[in-house]
């Protein structure tokens, strides 16, 4: 008889609770669908949004400095995607005098896709990390090169969605070989 008391309160309690949950979904999918266009928190206070090399989402730049410990990033593919990822290796062979010189040259390129998500226009701050001797090789070039790293400054209005292209180049010199004079007889 306890035990049926118990579980009749217990089957009461659950289903109260599941037809809560219900109603409180049945009343956010009557609410008006809104613009597209959603603001967030962390970057509907700030102009620029900043993401690194691989679209992860970076603090704001005046708030890093109140952090001590490094910040976690995140990434967010509605606000920033990499596309046509893509690297590629050749030789290239130029003739100085009776030198012949040669170089392997290695490129790296990506696209991001970017998209403001909030209700203002916003500055996108792309920090593209530039290894020793490797060379921006992009149309548009950085605005900025801060030490190692290139930025690239995009705005982009509410719900706009913006493409930012970025190539990377190095050239690896390789020995270079003389030539002989005149033509070769066989």
């Amino acid at each position: 008889m306890v035990a049926t008391k118990i579980f009749s309160t217990l089957f009461f309690l659950g289903a109260a609770a599941s037809l809560a949950k219900f109603s409180s979904s049945a009343q956010e999918s009557q609410q008006p669908a809104s613009n597209s266009v959603v603001a967030r928190a962390p970057y509907s206070a700030f102009k620029e949004i900043h993401v690194d090399q691989q679209c992860r989402l970076l603090p704001y730049p005046a708030l890093q400095s109140d952090v001590k410990k490094k910040p976690h990033l995140r990434k967010d593919s509605t606000i920033c995607h990499l596309e046509a990822i893509a690297s590629s290796e050749h030789m290239e062979e130029t003739i100085v005098g009776n030198e012949m010189r040669r170089n392997w040259i290695s490129i790296t390129e990506q696209e991001y896709v970017l998209q403001n998500v909030t209700a203002e226009t916003r500055q996108f701050v792309v920090e593209q990390f530039v290894p020793q001797g490797w060379q921006v090789d992009s149309d548009p070039q950085p605005t900025e090169i801060a030490g190692t790293m290139a930025l690239f400054r995009v705005n982009a209005e509410p719900g706009e969605i913006v493409r930012l292209h970025v190539g990377l180049h190095h050239a690896k010199p390789l020995h270079t070989k003389l030539l002989k004079d005149g033509p070769s007889l066989p």
